[in-house]
């Protein structure tokens, strides 16, 4: 997965398994000043997606190892910016479901790259000045900077690595909600749990221990069987 930065455009997610499309799409919008984030599968996108927040969403619906359409669904909660469907597909059928899945555009290859600019703009005029700031989380006495990607806990900073900040950013996106093993498997490894695989035990197990060190803050809790909930608590258990 690439990263073509910029310095105050739109920041964009673009889904493309095409890789030579892929890097006009980039190259142009990233001369229109746009921070632009690359997925060339659906594995790459279920990662970039909790990664950061974006202004936009372009999407192609035919993909190696999954379909556009079955990602805007299964992440539909998750995504709260426009996202344009560009794909070969050109059925009536196929843009009609793409739009009623949620999609703000849907859009037939070969597509002229100013009327895909057009679109963008068109879809994002106004949703800055508009939107409530999504910079940040807060749960109780935590206290999440997605840019800095540094976290607090009753103004005490959280020392983490990249693994424990993306798994702490998962559980504060829902707090005290019960998430599946499966679930977060899908979400931070961005495949599906084989039921054997411990990696993600053994992640919150670790970031449990960081978030235990401060009193009166914010507990990991298990249920035997069902997954993990992010919960405040009154000090140390």
């Amino acid at each position: 997965m690439g990263q073509t930065s910029s310095t105050d455009g739109y920041r964009i997610l673009l889904l493309e398994d095409d890789e030579q499309l892929a890097a006009l799409i980039i190259r142009f919008l990233s001369e229109r000043r746009c921070d632009v984030t690359y997925a060339a599968n659906g594995s790459e996108f279920m990662k970039a997606i909790h990664h950061r927040h974006y202004d936009l969403i372009i999407a192609d619906v035919v993909l190696p190892d999954a379909s556009g359409f079955q990602l805007l669904e299964q992440y539909r909660t998750q995504i709260s910016c426009p996202l344009i469907f560009l794909s070969a597909l050109s059925t009536v059928n196929d843009q009609v479901s793409g739009l009623k899945l949620g999609a703000c555009d849907y859009l037939v290859k070969p597509v002229d790259p100013e009327l895909l600019w057009a679109k963008i703009e068109a879809n994002l005029r106004g949703t800055r000045s508009n939107a409530p700031s999504t910079s940040d989380i807060t749960f109780g006495p935590l206290s999440i900077d997605l840019v800095s990607r540094e976290a607090q806990v009753n103004g005490e900073p959280l020392l983490l690595t990249t693994n424990e900040f993306d798994l702490l950013q998962i559980f504060a996106e829902q707090p005290a909600r019960l998430l599946s093993r499966e679930y977060l498997f899908r979400r931070v490894i961005g495949r599906e749990f084989d039921g054997l695989d411990r990696v993600i035990d053994m992640r919150v197990s670790r970031l449990r221990k960081k978030l235990d060190s401060i009193p009166a803050g914010v507990a990991i809790q298990s249920i035997r069987g069902r997954g993990y909930s992010l919960n405040t608590s009154r000090g140390n258990r």
